[in-house]
């Protein structure tokens, strides 16, 4: 929102310097983002007339001008524009002048010959947007003056970060009110005195509100005898302070009073309606609008205003063509109203519009205010252009607002505050706001009404806020409160989370973090058991299911990396995952999924990287189950669908699946469209595997007896399941600390069917170091094993 100080002076004694000033805006909360100092660019610009003009002789569309500056000699300056003759008064940037932008105007030659300086227009002076010509001035506009002061170009804009729970404050009196509270200074509202005719303005317009869910209050003005012209220099003044072009005295009326009241303001050309009638009413499907900005729209269901046939304008938001006002327009009908906020930004959203006007009435107005604005941009116009007003203001109230009241205890006021204000001080606080202060409760307490442009005060700690902040944060002392601490403990689930992340990282997986929102059709890509979780209203297509699984994503961090040309990928993720139940709150469980690809990245005298497999996988899982404590645990083929059927398996402890690994099923890799490597992926739910994770780490001390060797190479038939042996080998004898597979091969000099198995078993004696024959008998013990349960026998 911009504000201008010379402006806002018009409503507010203001004493204080621009630093003062934005120190006092800042801390009571209307950040400062910039401030601009008008004319500050406006060096060596002066006032100058045409003495001589003639055409360019090398080009046709450029003027030869002598200008007069007031100074021993004219200045010989050529200009592009159309809109200058001799004897015309114009604004002239000398030789050194510095012009918004950093353009420095220099002596330069167009076409072989000099110019001395430039014509300027509103644009180049950063006065207006972009014009077709140069400032013509007034004829009684003195030679040789600085444009500057001659404009009255010395008003300093603020720029402010309005929040949108204060509309009140996009307005120059909604700032003044501001200001004058926290200096304890009166506000000078305008006086607005009309003439009206005595008329009955029903033989003029008549006004009916059809949908009076959406509008609550709407109110017009019939004037007549209105003459379209430039406005007045003054309002010009205002409108550019803004940001706008003026347009003509009735545009920049309704522009210049919605920035000084908040409250727009809408112009119709009265002879354009069609039966005298104003009707507020749903825009029928397939009616269409012009709207001002030449644009199109189809309406269906949109609020409208509308005359006897057709619609006009849509309400709160642009007004249309075919009703607006012209240079040839003589009668008006002046609209102010109040419209339902959320139906403003409903249909603004919806029709891609956005304006000055749908901005504020979606913030929400001072319903009660509508009266007051309509009477200001009345007298204006009647001020301004000489118009008739006639008969009454024509004003449709439905039902009148109603002011909520707050109990407001001074005691608990004190208390947040963290100092003790006088019961009186923060009463007259809250009355400088504009705040009515009630009769008291007793025990310190009062009742105070907000205005009812003060829609975000609605509870007592609203109050509080705004004497603390008119009261001034400096003038509290820093105390440390007394309080009794109790050290927090982190949530369980998030110490679970924490503690996962923490191992995965330590041996050697970098973390990934995704949306926990994925696209609906991976109920087509995966096989999933879970009633899935959809978004309601998703913001895109890609995110309108909460995901049961971490695998899609992971599968697409793999997509990604490996079209980037990444190719050693060790990853893991560790979130929630949501499923749907019969009740209103969803089922949310912690998953942690790892995901591997590529080729292991090699020294440089071992220049052939190593395809990642299922096994480089099943290393990082059991070593993971190592570190939170799990040993019990079997590792099954699975028959899970999503994954690779025989390359993959499934982690269970006792009878419970926790978690399962493997390759992706290559018609989900195909589907997600990896095809450079394949991947693989394990998830396990650690909401389950919390219940068996070990809480005690159990130390042992260093066995300092040696450990002893033995490999073994065993043939076995096909469907023997190696990690059930190993399981069973371990258990087999007290001196067997750990076997290891470290081979399995198939092929030449194995029979068809059998596969070779290589295996490590480590042998350790904790209470004396092992004899020969010791290690005879856990081997013996170990090959008999393997030649009854398990159809085995050494390879030879």
């Amino acid at each position: 929102m911009l504000i201008s100080l010379e402006w806002l002076k018009q409503y507010v004694d203001i004493k204080e310097d621009i630093g003062e000033l934005e120190n006092a805006l800042t801390m009571i909360g209307q950040e400062v983002e910039a401030i601009n100092i008008q004319g500050a660019d406006l060096d060596n610009v002066v006032i100058g007339k045409i003495v001589e003009y003639g055409k360019h002789p090398e080009a046709d569309r450029l003027s030869l001008l002598k200008i007069d500056i007031g100074e021993e000699e004219n200045l010989q300056i050529i200009c592009g524009a159309p809109n200058h003759k001799l004897g015309d008064k114009v604004v002239v940037a000398k030789i050194g002048a510095i012009l918004p932008g950093n353009f420095k105007i220099k002596k330069s030659k167009i076409r072989g010959i000099e110019s001395q300086g430039m014509c300027c227009s509103s644009s180049e002076l950063g006065l207006g947007k972009e014009s077709s010509g140069i400032i013509i001035l007034p004829e009684d506009a003195p030679i040789g003056e600085g444009y500057r002061e001659y404009a009255g170009l010395n008003d300093v804009i603020f720029e402010l970060e309005i929040t949108p729970n204060r509309p009140d404050c996009l307005s120059h009196i909604g700032i003044a009110r501001e200001i004058a509270a926290y200096y304890g200074r009166k506000v000078k509202y305008p006086h607005n005195e009309i003439f009206e005719s005595l008329e009955d303005v029903e033989n003029n317009i008549k006004i009916e509100i059809e949908d009076k869910e959406r509008c609550k209050r709407y109110s017009g003005r019939v004037i007549r005898g209105v003459k379209i012209e430039e406005s007045p220099e003054w309002l010009k003044k205002r409108v550019i302070s803004m940001g706008l072009n003026p347009v003509n005295n009735i545009v920049d009326i309704t522009n210049f009073v919605m920035f000084e009241y908040n409250q727009p303001i809408h112009a119709y050309d009265l002879n354009k309606l069609e039966g005298n009638n104003i009707v507020i009413r749903s825009g029928k499907v397939g009616e269409k609008l012009i709207t001002l900005n030449n644009e199109e729209i189809e309406l269906n269901g949109e609020l409208v205003i509308a005359d006897a046939k057709k619609p006009i304008g849509l309400a709160g938001i642009i007004g249309g063509l075919d009703s607006s006002i012209q240079s040839e327009t003589v009668d008006l009908f002046l609209e102010v109203a109040y419209f339902e906020p959320e139906n403003i930004r409903k249909n603004s959203k919806k029709l891609g519009i956005f304006t000055d006007a749908s901005y504020r009435f979606e913030r929400g107005l001072d319903i009660d205010n509508v009266e007051v604005v309509l009477e200001r941009a009345t007298y204006l116009i009647e001020q301004i252009s000489g118009a008739k007003i006639i008969g009454k203001a024509k004003d449709c109230y439905l039902e009148k607002a109603i002011k909520r009241e707050i109990p407001l205890d001074i005691n608990k006021l004190n208390k947040f505050v963290g100092k003790q204000i006088d019961a009186q001080d923060g009463i007259k606080i809250l009355t400088n706001l504009g705040l009515e202060v009630k009769n008291s409760l007793g025990d310190g307490s009062v009742v105070v009404a907000p205005p009812l442009y003060r829609k975000d005060l609605s509870r007592p700690a609203d109050l509080y806020e705004e004497v603390i902040r008119m009261y001034g944060f400096e003038n509290i002392e820093n105390k440390m409160p007394v309080e009794d601490i109790t050290a927090g403990k982190k949530d369980a689930t998030i110490s679970l989370m924490d503690e996962a992340k923490e191992i995965l990282a330590k041996i050697g997986l970098q973390e990934v973090i995704n949306y926990s929102f994925i696209p609906k059709n991976v109920r087509e890509i995966f096989h999933i058991k879970k009633e899935e979780l959809m978004i309601l209203n998703p913001i895109v297509e890609t995110m309108s299911m909460m995901r049961p699984i971490l695998s899609y994503s992971i599968l697409t961090n793999i997509k990604e990396n490996l079209n980037r040309n990444q190719n050693s990928i060790k990853i893991f993720e560790v979130s929630k995952v949501f499923e749907k139940t019969d009740n209103l709150l969803a089922k949310e469980e912690v998953h942690m999924a790892i995901g591997i690809s590529g080729r292991e990245e090699r020294s440089l005298w071992d220049s052939k990287p190593e395809a990642y497999d299922f096994y480089t996988l099943k290393g990082y899982v059991e070593e993971f189950m190592a570190q939170v404590g799990i040993k019990n645990y079997k590792v099954e083929r699975t028959e899970n669908s999503n994954f690779h059927p025989g390359r993959a398996a499934d982690i269970k402890i006792g009878k419970v699946i926790v978690g399962t690994f493997g390759e992706a099923h290559p018609k989900i890799a195909e589907k997600i469209e990896i095809d450079k490597e394949r991947a693989y992926v394990a998830e396990i739910n650690l909401s389950l595997l919390e219940n068996y994770m070990r809480n005690k780490i159990k130390y042992e001390r260093v066995v300092k007896y040696p450990e002893v060797s033995r490999d073994l190479a065993i043939v076995l038939d096909e469907e023997i399941l190696v990690g059930d042996m190993i399981k069973a080998i371990e258990k087999s004898s007290n001196y067997i600390e750990s076997v290891n597979l470290f081979d399995i091969y198939k092929g030449e000099h194995i029979a068809k069917g059998k596969k070779s198995v290589a295996i490590g078993i480590i042998l350790r004696n904790k209470e004396g170091t092992l004899s020969e024959e010791e290690i005879l008998k856990v081997q013996e013990k170990v090959l008999e094993l393997i030649e009854k349960k398990y159809r085995g026998e050494i390879r030879k």
